[in-house]
């Protein structure tokens, strides 16, 4: 074969070999290709959400909280959004977003293969990435369900998505997913949240310049927000607004009004805790919807929680406490608490934690966390199981000094604030005056078990020790506990569980419908009507006597309380109420280091007559309100058992009362011959009988008072505040009375069978001891 043939054949040989490995090697690679990209369709619709899910989806809210006066307390999110319907956008703002994010967005099935060729030329073109290939559906997609990482595998689980989107909605659904998705820069998410915090208004309300400024933000938030780069927003909003005309969106004249139109920002509000308003409160109906319903819901929900305080109340009392401690501050005082509860509702009005002014380096809520002595504001408790008991107001107690063996090394002897003491007092005048010996011996005579299940019964939750010290506040409380135990006074022994949340409602769209929670009060009558009347009249006397210990809160209409002073000059106190609102200040050091000359009457009871003068006029517009709008919905107010209606509480009961006068020695019926009496209102037929006959009158019935209505705030009698009946003053009592039932026949101690019995009032040394003999079971 010639040489030349030879070389012709194997070339060709070569040739065919060439394209045969090139064949393979092909197919190899389409092979391998093909399993990669299956591999990896298959991994990614594994992981990718259902159909279901991505049909049913609905972006996270914040959660809403609003005060009983209709004031926005706080927003509370990870992601601050408010969803608004597509019919609440502007058509401009839709256009602007469509204009400059995917001007195909009506054209496409969720992936436009036109706008990605586009980009990748203009890319090629200027050697860097200048546009990107993502429709608007994509973009929701990766923001809804994906990173912002840079993979093949995220941009395919992007184009998937956006495809099973555009399946589940229509484009004008998610058009507003979208536009109530996207982040739009310094703390924003959603076009309503973005108009309120740019423009201080809402989407709705918005311009077409406006509606172009915001458009052009989600694309580089941080770098286009006008808070930071207003000439990068202007020069943003400008080429979305050429983008607009060029699409026919606008006109030209329209472009050109909007590019010379001045932008006017709301200006950037305090963010996380520093935006809350009446900020303990917040944190403490935080835990409350934390512990109902779980963080989640609490921050994602959507939630409207609709509270109990005021917020006109609320500024009040945080002007108040703030002026009281800095005017003590030459006192060593450096904090405090104030909280206010209506009584008969137990609905939180006001709660001040502390008097720091920024809340994100002072968290702690002093009127909740802060365990502290109460002091003499504790006596209360003690005085209503001796009233409870049957012991009287006018009741005298030893005011002499005593001591206890057992207390330490070297016992206890409780003493009076001023160290002066007397022989007796009566028990109205030693709660006035704050005589801690007269608390003390009260204590020892009614037991102090029972002064603890009081205590708690009224409200107090916290561990009390079982020790006669116990009765000058020697355990720790919280304010909270102390104003809402005070409170069961105020509404004649019914108490209320204190509530800080009205209604919970699932979002501002719901509102009509979509309850998750309402709360009604949680009222129980914890004491008899009568204790809490007699109790009600010595609160009123430290108020009103001159020379009680609460005389600084005498400008407060209807006011009563109790003060409370630790001995070391820890703690003061002034509980206080009127029949309409219970308020408990506390002031002290976090240290617990001491203040000086500071007590609950010179510091704590001028700030809280300060506050409840001007708290007690908001009150009572607040009460014309709701009974204004109860009139107009025509809704009839009523009392079911366990609760008490807001309306009628001030109203007088239908229960006949009966006042009738008291000899102060015996304790019966005064005769005219008694040297001292006192006046006090029973239940009509509960009101004793007999004449006093100590003092040398008769029984005739002709003596017996007539029955009369009580005013609502009888202030002491003379009796009560004149004489020499103040701590270190002198009595003419020798020693304590005690007040025993004795047979009228024989003068002994009455047994069940004596036919007639009085009730007698004796020296205690004079009391008899023996028990009737003459009268026996019958044979």
């Amino acid at each position: 074969m010639p040489t030349g043939r030879r070389r012709r054949k194997s070339g060709r040989t070569k040739f065919r070999r060439f394209w045969l490995y090139t064949e393979v090697i092909f197919l190899l690679l389409l092979v391998v290709t093909l399993a990669v990209v299956g591999s990896a369709f298959y991994s990614v619709m594994r992981i990718l959400p259902s159909s279901a899910d991505i049909a049913s989806y609905e972006p996270t809210q914040s959660t809403k909280i609003f005060s009983s006066d209709g004031v926005l307390l706080a927003n509370i999110f990870e992601e601050n959004r408010e969803v608004v319907p597509i019919g609440d956008i502007p058509k401009d703002l839709q256009n602007a977003t469509v204009a400059i994010e995917d001007e195909r967005f009506y054209k496409h099935p969720g992936v436009d293969i036109r706008g990605i060729v586009r980009s990748l030329y203009q890319n090629i073109k200027r050697g860097h990435t200048a546009q990107g290939g993502s429709t608007l559906t994509q973009q929701l997609a990766r923001n809804i369900y994906l990173s912002q990482e840079r993979s093949v595998s995220r941009k395919l689980k992007e184009i998937l998505l956006a495809l099973e989107l555009e399946r589940n909605f229509s484009k004008e659904q998610i058009l507003e997913l979208y536009m109530n998705q996207v982040y739009y820069g310094s703390g924003a998410y959603g076009v309503q949240t973005a108009a309120t915090l740019y423009f201080g208004k809402d989407v709705k309300d918005l311009t077409l310049a406006e509606c172009a400024l915001l458009a052009g933000l989600p694309q580089k938030p941080s770098g286009y927000t006008p808070y930071e780069n207003r000439e990068a927003a202007i020069g943003r909003r400008n080429v979305v607004l050429d983008h607009m005309e060029g699409l026919g969106y606008i006109t030209r004249s329209e472009c050109e009004d909007a590019k010379n139109d001045q932008v006017h920002l709301a200006g950037l509000q305090p963010k996380g805790m520093m935006q809350y308003k009446a900020p303990w409160f917040i944190t403490y109906v935080m835990k409350e919807l934390t512990k109902k319903f779980g963080a989640d819901l609490m921050y994602h929900g959507g939630l409207r929680v609709h509270t109990t305080l005021n917020y006109e109340m609320q500024q009040i009392a945080e002007d108040a406490l703030r002026t009281g401690v800095h005017n003590a501050r030459r006192q060593r005082v450096t904090q405090g608490a104030l909280i206010c509860i209506d009584p008969a509702t137990g609905y939180i009005k006001a709660m001040v934690g502390g008097v720091n002014p920024d809340f994100s380096k002072d968290q702690f809520n002093r009127t909740t966390q802060a365990k502290r002595q109460p002091g003499s504001s504790f006596k209360a408790f003690v005085y209503t199981a001796a009233i409870d008991e049957g012991f009287d107001p006018n009741y005298r107690i030893s005011n002499e000094k005593l001591s206890y063996k057992g207390y330490g090394p070297k016992g206890w002897s409780p003493k009076n604030f001023d160290n002066k003491y007397s022989k007796s007092m009566s028990m109205k005048q030693a709660i006035a005056y704050s005589v801690n010996v007269c608390a003390v011996r009260m204590a020892e005579q009614v037991g102090i078990g029972k002064v603890i299940t009081f205590a708690h019964m009224l409200g107090i939750t916290s561990q009390l020790d079982p020790n006669l010290s116990l009765a000058l506040g020697s355990s720790v409380v919280t304010p909270i506990e102390m104003c809402s135990a005070y409170g069961v006074f105020a509404a004649k022994g019914m108490r209320a569980e204190p509530t800080a949340i009205v209604r919970i409602n699932e979002s501002d769209r719901n509102d009509d419908g979509g309850v998750i929670e309402e709360n009604r009060p949680v009222v129980r009558q914890v004491l008899s009507e009568q204790t809490a009347e007699l109790m009600d009249d010595m609160f009123r006397g430290v108020v009103t006597m001159r020379g009680g210990t609460g005389y600084n809160a005498k400008s407060v209409r209807g006011a009563r309380g109790k003060t409370g002073t630790t001995s070391d000059d820890r703690d003061a106190w002034f509980v206080g109420y009127t029949p309409e609102l219970s308020t408990t200040v506390w002031v002290g050091n976090d240290n617990n280091s001491t203040m000086r000359d500071v007590w609950g009457g010179n510091v704590c009871a001028p700030t809280w007559a300060v506050f409840m003068r001007r708290a007690l006029v908001i009150h009572e517009k607040e009460h014309d309100r709701e009974k204004a709008a109860q009139d107009a919905n025509k809704q009839q107010s009523s009392v079911t058992p366990g609760t008490t209606s807001r309306l009628h509480r001030n109203e007088p009961t239908a229960r006949e009362r009966a006042t009738v006068t008291i000899c102060r020695d015996s304790g019966l019926l005064a005769t005219k011959d008694c040297p001292s009496t006192y006046r006090v209102t029973y239940d009509l037929g509960k009101e004793p009988t007999t004449f006093c006959t100590l003092h040398g009158g008769n029984n005739s019935t002709d003596n017996l008072p007539t029955a009369e209505q009580p005013t609502a705030n009888d202030t002491p009698s003379a009796n009560d505040t004149a004489g020499p009946h103040r701590p270190g003053a002198t009595t003419s009592s020798s020693d304590a009375y005690v007040t025993v039932v004795i047979c009228a026949d024989s003068g002994q101690l009455a047994n069940e069978y004596c036919p007639e019995t009085v009730s007698r009032r004796f020296l205690r040394s004079e009391a008899p001891s023996k028990v009737c003999r003459v009268h026996k079971p019958p044979q």
